[in-house]
């Protein structure tokens, strides 16, 4: 998101930057995770974005890294990777968290009007939760990315109940209060941002008090690699699962625990074992009509961008197999234009509700189609009651912005949900939540955005001068108690469900949202720095979050605070003064301080933009400092490197200033390299060493950049590489016989004074039905450089892979003799000068689930801290760090 309020020239910049690889608006949201798409008129679908050299929508880039160069995972390739790892042995001390205190997103000490959103009324905020479940007096939340939590309603300490298992990604919770069973759906399946694959469905008995464990997953591995977007009960006594790739089912009866789920419907079975085609089968939700059975089954299976498949299918023979045929749905739904669906029915069948979303509408302000409700069957009519205009007006914080409405993420964020007991009491969940008390005659956004365009918001008051509302994007929702629970980018709040009981002020909004993200430890980390407080307690730690600004942590207190807006990417932080900040907003549009942008009283802004001027980026794009050098200003901090599709340069870094910066449009950036002149090859990996001799002279700097490309990094015409300037000219290093998958991270090895040597791991999984370079289990290697007798630069590469686990590998760092990997499933350890035939890989700390481990979730992001700590940075299990000298 963008800060509530924002100077012009720095709009202009952004806009300018951004615009030139999106037609779409420009918003952190948008670019990541709901970028423009187009529709395909074919049997199936690939993914279609990315063909305009330069774009790069982020709501793929890290499942791109994952599964490139196509686009699906086999089955029971987690649970291989997770066989392997624990059956390594633990080295190093233990994990302890670092990120366990509040987050505070509107504190005013840290209230930038130009760069911050504090005032927006989010209050302590969490991670994505995709799913909620509520029910005799107890709560469970599931991160995006983090597993499930519990906590009492009335509480304040969630627990985490499920790092046991092999899969931390989430996409729903069911609760049966009767039982006290909790269901869970492993997998996120909206398609977006860092959505990850799960392992499958679990069943936990005894929810109130258990922990779930590999024995709770029901039936097999057939589930796996799939996200599962809903679990649907018929009330006969089957459950299905709404997946990414198709509509299983399954008996509820825990005597058939073990047995295999059934496959009921497939659009395009052969894509199914088709790594080329991973969105030809998508099932967005299920809805059994009550009353029947379970015999009328009514289903959405579409993919967000449009296919030949995209609609909605029918059986009325209890979800047999071969029995659902297609249907156009009547009354007011264009069914030639049918995306992601989500359904919700009263308790007694008598109303239905659905939102849908417009895969033709890519591209413009809202993709929503429309609120629609029908009486009586699943097969309707249906009647539109909502759509973008009428929700703007029904109160929304959208309603002017310009190129951003309600539903411009319909295909991302969405829900509809009954009260139980009033059918015409329904609340809906878009980029805001909103609620209607007569069946969708009338709106209110009880939820709005955020609170900066209405009157009663005052950035001098503390609170932001209204009351609190959600967070931005809504994912899922409970109802129980007589409140109602959602779920969003930002954690849980709830508020009581009785439109008696709650209150709202005169533009509709609600005035008594309770927060419950306190202590739900979900954030979704991309980087992480450490640096010295000047405040004298010790050293502050900063780090770049999903849709959560970055959070900054200072020494000795106890909450997180958010001094800058949106996303937060890469980021650098001075170690010798840990308030010498950037952060990466998105796309390499960097913003500095030098005061961890704490507010003053004249509310002056310190922060400057720093925006790179590349003409393409990924959304999280690598910046780095060039270790051992000084910037050419005042030489008491490191000068910096940015990759984007070019390598460039800072040599001022944080001496650089605001009168300097006015005067230079590319904010002090120099052009080091280009990876090619097209835009369609971009930097993810990046590392640069100074010449101790000369620590302010670029010209002797050492740089590596691995790359990816084409276009979008995934797909036919795939290529990677590494750039060097090593041995004094730019050169492209031989790459063959390296794994044909992304080159997630570069590191030189500090002890090598020539700065000949590196280390590089690739991300993904092996790909043992692709043939060609990649094919085995290969994901470290060291290069070893030197010059060719003829000239030109040669290097030879050692694989380092013996017995590590077939696991993405995400990060690597050198420590002392230690070769430190971060990987989707933890970090692992080796000694850095072993031979192919020596090399042992170790986990640093105990599995998963035992005290001490750090949780099964991806490390995006491993920081050698001054502090001696190793820290890492966690894609929804926030920050977590051990002590260097117990590797």
């Amino acid at each position: 998101m963008f800060a509530i309020r924002r100077s012009a020239a720095v709009a202009a910049v952004s806009v300018a930057l951004l615009a030139s690889a999106f037609t779409a608006p420009v918003r952190a949201d948008l670019i990541g995770p709901g970028s423009a798409g187009k529709g395909v008129d074919r049997v199936g679908a690939q993914e279609d974005e990315g063909k305009i050299p330069g774009v790069k929508p982020f709501f793929f880039e890290e499942s791109m890294a994952r599964l490139a160069p196509y686009g699906s995972v086999a089955p029971g390739e987690y649970t291989d990777a997770l066989a392997s790892l624990r059956g390594l042995r633990s080295h190093g001390g233990r994990w302890s968290e670092v990120t366990d205190q509040p987050y505070d997103s509107d504190d005013p000490r840290y209230r930038d009007l130009v760069y911050s959103n504090s005032g927006s009324g989010w209050g302590d905020v969490a991670g994505r939760t995709t799913g909620l479940a509520v029910g005799n007096g107890w709560m469970f939340a599931a991160g995006a990315n983090g597993g499930v939590f519990r906590k009492r309603v009335t509480g304040h300490s969630w627990t985490p109940i499920s790092d046991g298992i092999l899969s931390l990604s989430s996409g729903d919770l069911v609760y049966d209060p009767a039982r006290d069973v909790l269901w869970l759906a492993t997998g996120e399946a909206n398609t977006g941002a860092t959505s990850y694959v799960g392992a499958g469905v679990y069943r936990l008995t005894h929810a109130s008090t258990g922990r779930f464990t590999d024995a709770d997953r029901v039936g097999g591995d057939e589930l796996e690699s799939r996200g599962i977007n809903q679990l649907r009960f018929d009330g006969a006594g089957s459950v299905y699962a709404a997946t990414t790739r198709g509509l299983w089912k399954h008996s509820t009866d825990p005597r058939t625990h073990r047995a295999r789920w059934t496959l009921e419907f497939m659009p395009n079975p052969a894509s199914d074992s088709d790594v080329t085609h991973p969105y030809d089968n998508i099932v967005n939700d299920v809805l059994v009509q009550p009353g029947t059975h379970g015999r009328v089954v009514l289903i959405n299976s579409a993919w967000r961008s449009g296919a030949a498949y995209n609609g909605f299918y029918l059986s009325t023979e209890s979800g047999r197999s071969g029995s659902f045929t297609r249907v156009d749905l009547p009354g007011d739904i264009d069914n030639t234009d049918v995306g992601n669906a989500e359904f919700a029915a009263s308790a007694t069948g008598w109303r239905y509700y659905l939102v849908l979303e417009s895969p033709k509408s890519m591209g413009t302000d809202s993709v929503l189609q429309g609120v629609f409700t029908a009486q009586g069957a699943v097969t309707g009519p249906w009647t539109r009651v909502a759509d973008s205009a009428k929700l703007g007006d029904s109160g929304s914080a959208l309603k002017d912005e310009p190129g951003y409405h309600v539903g411009i993420q319909a295909w991302y964020n969405n829900f509809v949900e009954v009260d139980p007991t009033r059918p015409d009491h329904v609340y809906l969940g878009l980029e805001e939540v909103f609620e209607s008390e007569n069946g969708g005659a009338t709106w209110k956004a009880i939820g709005p955005y955020w609170n900066g365009p209405f009157p009663c918001f005052d950035p001098t008051d503390p609170g932001g001068g209204c009351p609190q509302t959600t967070h931005p994007d809504q994912h899922s929702i409970a109802i129980s108690g007589g409140s109602v629970y959602v779920g969003n980018d930002g954690g849980v709040k709830s508020r009581p469900l009785d439109p008696g009981r709650s209150t709202e002020d005169a533009l509709g909004h609600a005035t008594d949202w309770r927060n419950q993200s306190v202590g739900l430890r979900t954030l979704q980390y991309y980087s992480v720095g450490v640096g010295r407080d000047p405040n004298g307690r010790g050293d502050l730690v900063f780090g770049g979050l999903q849709d959560n600004g970055g959070a900054l942590l200072r020494a000795g207190a106890h909450e997180q605070v958010e001094p800058f807006a949106g996303d937060g990417g890469d980021s650098i932080v001075n170690p010798r003064n840990g308030c010498n900040i950037v952060d990466e907003y998105t796309n390499l549009v960097l913003w500095m301080t030098r005061t961890c942008a704490r507010s003053n009283a004249a509310n002056d802004s310190d922060t400057l933009d720093l925006t790179v001027p590349d003409v393409s980026s990924r959304f999280t794009a690598p910046i780095r400092v060039v270790r051992g050098s000084k910037n050419i200003g005042d030489r008491r901090s490191e000068r910096w490197v940015a990759g984007g599709n070019s390598v460039w340069r800072h040599d001022f870094a944080f001496s650089y200033t605001e009168i300097q910066d006015r005067a230079d449009p590319a904010h002090g950036w120099q052009k080091l390299y280009s990876t090619d002149s097209t835009g369609r090859r971009l930097v993810v990996g990046l590392d640069a060493v100074a010449d101790p001799r000369y620590p302010t002279d670029y010209a002797h700097d050492t740089v590596y950049a691995a790359w990816c490309g084409e276009a979008n990094c995934n797909s036919a015409g795939f290529t990677r590489g590494i750039a060097t300037n090593w041995g004094g000219t730019w050169t492209e290093l031989d790459l063959a016989g390296l794994p044909n998958r992304y080159p997630n991270a570069v590191t030189v090895d500090p002890a090598d004074r020539t700065n000949s040597t590196i280390y590089v791991v690739f991300n993904g999984f092996n790909r043992r039905f692709v043939e060609g370079p990649g094919a085995g289990v290969k994901h470290v290697y060291r290069g070893t450089l030197a010059k060719r007798p003829g000239g030109g630069v040669g290097v030879t590469w050692t694989d380092l892979s013996v017995g590590f686990p077939d696991v993405p590998a995400t990060d690597v760092v050198v420590v002392g003799h230690r070769l430190v990997v971060g990987t989707d499933l933890g970090v692992l350890v080796a000694d850095k000068n072993a031979t192919p035939g020596r090399i042992r890989w170790a986990r640093v700390g105990g599995n998963a689930g035992a005290a001490g481990a750090l949780p099964l979730t991806a490390v995006f992001d491993l920081h050698v801290g001054t502090d001696g700590n190793l820290y890492a940075a966690t894609h929804g299990r926030g920050l977590w760090r051990t002590r260097l000298s117990r590797l």
